[in-house]
């Protein structure tokens, strides 16, 4: 779930590949983002242009979505 005080930002996710547990999201406002299937709220609305928010976070490698939620 997302905390409201944190920055929302908003994608479409530009490919998802289930089998490797990984995927990108394509952001409204800067560059492509990478995420995992373990920052998925609920990964069965997780599919290739689904709209989605979520939050950025470093995990040290670069920027990562985290609480990824699908929308519309």
């Amino acid at each position: 779930m997302i905390n409201q005080s944190e920055e929302i930002n908003f994608g479409t996710v530009k490919a998802y590949y289930t089998f490797k547990g990984y995927g990108f999201i394509t952001r409204e406002k800067g560059k492509d983002v990478f995420f995992l299937y373990k920052d998925v709220e609920d990964e069965s609305d997780i599919i290739e242009g689904a709209k989605v928010m979520f939050r950025v976070i470093n995990d040290g490698k670069g920027p990562r979505a985290s609480a990824i939620q699908r929308v519309g």
